[in-house]
């Protein structure tokens, strides 16, 4: 899988850019706040369909316009696909995949399958719960549809029934009571269907990860994830025991949204006793997880995003992970060229514009 071409009108600091791809590495240098990032973004966006630095689309557009419009062109070992989004403001964006607008964002995620890199997620070992939920989560969706699609009947019900826990504390109608067993039993059903899963997932990037971190690193890697409940009757037990407890505080105490999993280097629980560089180690281990396992179900790589990584890891894990993407296709920015990085197109950027060195 490889990514052919990328053109943006009015997206974040681009006017109007178009750019050509190398089928392996391609390189954006430029000093901080010139744009780099940004074009990894705009290729994060035709995997998921939403950016990874903001939750609002309208971030996107750039200053003074009223719309953006991205398209992609790539390839997958069955043929070239093109993908377009536009964004308007105050509108729903508007998703075509080879012409044909789509309905449903579930339609896009898995055409076109990224493994990203970039700082923030170095608090994958040490930061709280909820990154490492967003990362099985955006994981798992591109390995398994299905799976975004469960998630999404989960989110529905859990906001439903988080909704009818204010409702039942602003009210004095006892009768609303008796209408919360029903969304226990569905929150219960699709909640087993996540967790699933996601033991399933824990257990094959568990295995691709200690593989991959003992190679970079010689140490010994444990990814330990424990399904909160072990069956639907256990679940809704302990939705009825805390459902005071749900009241005073206003929400759903319990259930795959708060879930987490445990990183763990040489039998120490890395978060706690990790080193900075063994932290970064164990998240480049399980993002080169991520992406071997990506291979292994569909048989091709996903395309990399590697947004200043280089200069968070030291010399050693620089190599490694040199070592492992000539036969991929990456995308890196950095500040300065790195002598360790494949050949390939460099685009020096500038206040907005990419250009292709000579």
């Amino acid at each position: 899988m490889y990514i052919k071409s990328l053109s943006l009108q009015n997206f974040r600091s681009y006017e109007s850019q178009k750019l050509v791809f190398d089928e392996k590495t391609n390189v954006f240098c430029g000093a901080n706040a010139q744009g780099k990032t940004n074009l990894l973004e705009a290729v994060y966006l035709f995997s998921m369909g939403k950016s990874f630095r903001t939750m609002q689309d309208v971030d996107l557009i750039h200053f003074g316009a009223d719309y953006t419009k991205a398209t992609l062109v790539f390839c997958d070992r069955h043929r070239e696909h093109t993908l377009e989004i536009i964004i308007l403001q105050n509108k729903k964006k508007q998703i075509k995949i080879n012409g044909v607008t789509i309905s449903r964002l579930s339609e896009l995620v898995g055409k076109l399958n990224v493994v990203l890199f970039y700082p923030e997620e170095l608090g994958l070992v040490k930061e709280g719960p909820y990154i490492r939920r967003r990362f099985m989560d955006v994981a798992l969706s591109q390995l398994r549809p299905a799976y975004y699609h469960a998630l999404g009947r989960y989110q529905r019900v859990l906001d439903q029934r988080n909704k009818l826990i204010k409702r039942i504390r602003m009210s004095s109608d006892k009768s609303l009571k008796d209408t919360m067993f029903a969304w226990n039993e569905k929150l219960v059903d699709y909640g087993m269907e996540l967790m699933r899963y996601r033991a399933e997932f824990m257990k094959r990037l568990g295995e691709l990860a200690q593989k991959a971190h003992f190679e970079a690193a010689e140490e010994n890697l444990k990814l330990v994830y424990h399904p909160r409940f072990s069956d639907k009757a256990e679940f809704l037990q302990k939705l009825e025991e805390s459902f005071e407890r749900e009241l005073e505080q206003g929400h759903t105490l319990y259930g795959p949204h708060r879930e987490d999993f445990e990183i763990f280097i040489d039998d120490k629980e890395a978060k706690f006793f990790g080193s900075q560089g063994q932290q970064r180690s164990a998240v480049l281990s399980l993002k080169l997880a991520q992406a071997d396992l990506l291979f292994e179900e569909y048989g091709e790589y996903p395309v990399l995003l590697l947004d200043d990584i280089m200069s968070e890891l030291d010399s050693k894990r620089r190599a490694y992970l040199a070592g492992k993407i000539p036969d991929k296709q990456v995308f890196i920015t950095c500040t300065e060229l790195n002598t360790q990085l494949p050949k390939g197109r460099i685009f020096n950027v500038t206040k907005g514009q990419a250009n292709l060195q000579e």
